[in-house]
């Protein structure tokens, strides 16, 4: 889990809004509790958002 990104879809196009990559000093719960941060952030804008392992990727939601 050392990047990731966070992707739309809108009328059936999935597109990647956002990329993140854990940094060397940040722990996974710091990276996850950051992901779930800005996924707040991109919502509270009016995007529905969805993280990915993989840019424009709508196969594998988690």
């Amino acid at each position: 889990m050392n990047t990731i990104f966070l992707n739309t879809k809108a009328k059936g196009i999935t597109k990647t809004v956002a990329e993140f990559s854990k940094q060397d000093d940040q722990s996974n719960k710091q990276f996850s509790e950051f992901i779930k941060e800005q996924m707040i952030a991109h919502k509270k804008e009016g995007m529905d958002v969805f993280k990915s392992p993989r840019p424009g990727d709508d196969r594998n939601k988690f």
